[in-house]
């Protein structure tokens, strides 16, 4: 296998074209006492004279007592190895992006509209995506349309999301991994690792879950084995620090990064912290190339995974409110598209129930978990008011309040982990729903009055749910005029399978099914 790449490269010498800032040599002979010829490469990837990396972490993991993942060590210890070593002659801008933001939110509750100000935060990638707060300028920056042209970006992400929610995590990533590829920068996903393995999850967790989602996603995406290195690191070498990662874990990280773009040790540059380090960086990158991270499909069991439910006729329940009511519409109007019968009630176990989640408005109103009675039971957040909820529902994918509180997407299946509710409880991420529906439909408000939802976001919904729990998808074809009730929601039906299907299988690439 060697001979015969060696053999391709220098069958193709004369259309390489020649790059002066690296240098790697390359045998041009199966005798190894021949002659070496020299090629050489480039990081540049854009041939701007720059090497532009960016790398993204969060500074506060939306589990209060877990560690996060902070980018700013990193790319320091990136920019000191890249600065000093002397084979690079780019002009070089490494820079970080903290995914953690918080703000004060006003939000109306229930139907009487009581207005309220309260604490929002954003941890998760899908949050940081979507936060609105110079959204546009911060999506610019990751197509390389800021101050920099990016060559490379790095993407970090909270720990705990990867070890509880990775389905969130794989759509956060294609969502950013998408917007990076508009600027033809190289997205890299830095494989990271928990502060706490014991109550948070193993490596072999993060390695299949970073692994999974950069193959499923909708482009090119390389993974970086950070996590692996550190698990090879001697004992001697894992320090402890108040932040995550730690001195050592951001060298390593950093030197994970550079051994990946340029495929040699950090030992290589005059900036010395810690060889064995840089060794061990380069090595794992290297063993890890071969190795098979999964087998099948997924099996860890979170609050997004399929229920894979083959009965003709679906049987339901749900507490009649008029929220369930408007979804009830649009699982009739999706069901109705394929060849199973939606039926209420029936012989118990039945397939499902469903209701709001928040436990602080009408707990009665609650979805319930009751195995006797029902195989799962799917919770989704209420709405908030229509009096500011066209804004509040924007910020509230991920936390509000505190980590208690499950009236945002994330709360409520965060909830459902720590209240043992798992395998029987299933999250409906309905504000995660709209934040795409109104990127694809400006226009298009979270509700159809001053309370209750507007019909789209209850199709989005249904189509969310039955994707969810059949694992199939009756989308039809896309209507052809793009202003038109009838594409908007053929679009939302699309929304919602598509999003079930990402947080169920972490592939951003959807099957066909027209």
């Amino acid at each position: 296998m060697k001979a015969a790449i060696r053999n391709l490269l220098c069958s193709n010498l004369l259309s390489i074209i020649l790059f002066t800032s690296l240098t790697f040599t390359i045998s041009c002979s199966s005798d190894d006492s021949s002659k070496n010829s020299i090629i050489q490469v480039s990081p540049d990837l854009n041939d701007d004279g720059e090497l532009n990396i960016l790398v993204l972490g969060t500074s506060k993991s939306i589990n209060e007592s877990s560690g996060a993942f902070a980018s700013n060590k990193i790319a320091t210890e990136l920019e000191n190895i890249l600065l000093q070593d002397a084979s690079i002659n780019l002009e070089l801008n490494i820079d970080f992006e903290d995914i953690y933001k918080e703000k004060v939110v006003t939000y109306g509750l229930g139907q009487a509209g009581n207005v309220f100000d309260a604490d929002y935060y954003c941890h998760s990638l899908m949050q940081y995506y979507y936060w609105p707060d110079n959204q546009s300028e911060r999506l610019a920056n990751l197509a390389g349309e800021g101050a920099h042209k990016w060559d490379y970006v790095v993407i970090g992400a909270d720990p705990y999301i990867i070890a509880k929610l990775p389905g969130y995590y794989a759509l956060g990533v294609n969502k950013i991994v998408a917007k990076i590829a508009e600027g033809d920068a190289q997205p890299l996903l830095l494989m990271l690792w928990p502060k706490d393995v014991a109550t948070t999850a193993s490596i072999g967790h993060f390695s299949e879950y970073s692994h999974r989602t950069a193959d499923g996603a909708k482009v090119t995406v390389e993974t970086i084995p950070a996590g692996r290195a550190w698990e090879a690191l001697p004992s001697t070498k894992k320090d402890e620090d108040i932040e995550h990662p730690t001195p050592n874990g951001a060298y390593l990280a950093a030197a994970s990064i550079y051994s990946q773009i340029l495929n040699k040790s950090a030992k290589k540059s005059d900036y010395q912290y810690d060889d064995e380090i840089a060794e061990i960086a380069l090595a794992t990158k290297t063993s890890e190339t071969d190795n098979v991270q999964y087998t099948g499909e997924r099996s860890f069991i979170s609050p997004f995974k399929s229920c894979d439910i083959d009965d003709d006729v679906l049987n339901y329940n749900h507490t009649g409110t008029s929220s369930e009511n408007g979804i009830l519409n649009g699982l009739q109007w999706i069901v109705g598209q394929s060849n199973r019968t939606l039926v209420s009630n029936g012989t118990p176990p039945i397939n499902f129930n469903y209701g709001r989640a928040n436990t602080n408005f009408e707990p009665n109103k609650r979805y319930n978990i009751d195995p006797a009675q029902f195989d799962f039971s799917l919770g989704f957040p209420m709405q908030d008011n229509g009096n500011h909820g066209n804004t509040s529902m924007l910020y509230g994918l991920d936390k509000r309040i505190s980590e208690t509180n499950n009236g945002t997407d994330l709360g409520t299946a965060l909830y459902m982990v720590r209240n043992a509710e798992l395998p029987n409880a299933r999250a409906i991420p309905i504000r995660t729903l709209y934040v795409q529906l109104k990127e694809a439909i400006p226009s298009q408000s979270a509700y159809s009055d001053n309370w209750h939802m507007h019909g789209n976001l209850d199709k989005a919904s249904a189509a969310y749910m039955y994707t969810l729990l059949t694992g199939e998808c009756v989308l039809g074809d896309e209507p052809l005029d793009q202003s038109s009730d009838e594409w908007n929601t053929w679009t939302a039906h699309k929304i919602g399978y598509e999003t079930a299907y990402n947080l169920m299988y972490l592939k951003g690439i959807v099957p066909d099914c027209n």
